[in-house]
């Protein structure tokens, strides 16, 4: 499990410490990945807090936004890696 944040790596640092995150962050610099997977929000352009889950396939097994999307013990529920 990692987090991509359209963040700088400063900013995802501080972030990472202040919320105790037990996973890595990447940078989405120019937010591509986020375009990708349609996590921006319409006209400002501005990243969406939002969990993927994805599998092997790379199809996307669900989705979690907001404040459901900073805990990850609902994607790790989902993942349909868990317990391998």
């Amino acid at each position: 499990m990692v987090g991509i944040s359209t963040d700088s790596i400063e900013n995802q640092k501080k972030f990472k410490e202040e919320l105790k995150l037990p996973y890595p962050l990447l940078s989405d610099d120019g937010g591509k990945v986020a375009r990708q997977y349609g996590g921006t929000i319409p006209v400002v352009g501005l990243a969406n807090r939002a969990t993927y889950v994805v599998a092997q396939d790379g199809m996307v097994k669900e989705v979690r936004s907001g404040s459901d999307a900073i805990d990850p013990a609902g994607a790790i529920t989902s993942c349909p890696m868990r317990g391998r």
